[in-house]
């Protein structure tokens, strides 16, 4: 099974087909198991617990062995970030069993076993649930206003122009100011960010019905290669196992 809902400050995976060799990335990562606690290797020690989350540029590895579960990777400027980020406090990992793990270990249940038309309204409730048990809101982070634009820009854009100096020019900043403010306020570098939002572009082409290749140019990708190591980086999955094997679907529209 691999489920992938797009949603607006997070992508979530309901599958047991993963895979995923050491990497890191610089988004936050969530995985939610849906009975036993999940074994992942964070920085080549073993973390065991039904809910655990990755900080940013740490290497992990894990494997489903069969087991279903829940994993939710977190949009990198989004509120929800900033805040575990300030709840993580440097730390490479947290394990946040205490915190009402088991309401949500029975939503993912409910979103797994339940009937195709009550899909999106399982889904919401697991997030719902999910959120208010591990404290967090869904307020709109505040940025400087030009990394606003900026942001806005990089999510609304077809892919074609990604330069550093172009995003610096609509916003009148050099590009080292522009690169030292958007790593200070997202907290990762603007090519990192823009390959996050060109995997997510190329993911809603293959939900649309495009094939690898199609998708990948949609989203500006060099090769259908580059896109399908980026997915695997980020999602621990390759493109191909994806768009072969999965549902796709849209918790809000673009």
């Amino acid at each position: 099974m691999n489920r992938i809902y797009w949603d607006r400050d997070i992508i979530s995976i309901l599958t047991d087909q993963i895979e995923s060799a050491e990497h890191k990335h610089y988004v936050m990562q969530l995985f939610l198991s849906i009975d036993k606690p999940l074994n992942l290797y964070v920085s080549g020690k073993v973390v065991s617990g039904k809910c655990v989350i990755i900080n940013r540029n740490v290497n992990h590895a894990f494997s489903t062995g069969n087991q279903l579960h829940f994993s939710v990777i977190i949009e990198p400027a989004s509120n929800i970030a900033k805040q575990l980020e300030m709840r993580m406090n440097g730390n490479e990992f947290s394990v946040l069993d205490a915190f009402g793990v088991e309401k949500i270990q029975n939503a993912i249940s409910d979103l797994a076993y339940c009937k195709k038309d009550d899909e999106m309204k399982h889904y919401h409730h697991l997030t719902d649930t999910l959120y208010d048990n591990i404290k967090l809101n869904r307020e709109i982070k505040v940025y400087d206003d030009r990394i606003r634009e900026v942001l806005d820009y990089i999510e609304k854009c077809d892919c074609s122009v990604h330069a550093i100096t172009f995003l610096a020019d609509r916003v009148s900043l050099s590009t080292s100011r522009l690169s030292h403010l958007f790593r200070e306020q997202v907290g990762m570098p603007v090519k990192s960010y823009i390959q996050f939002y060109q995997m997510k572009k190329a993911f809603f082409a293959l939900l649309n019905g495009k094939n690898i290749t199609e998708a990948a140019m949609i989203a500006n990708f060099d090769s259908p290669s580059h896109f399908a190591a980026v997915a695997k980086r980020m999602m621990g999955m390759p493109a191909s196992l994806s768009s072969k094997n999965s549902v796709f679907l849209k918790v809000y529209d673009m």
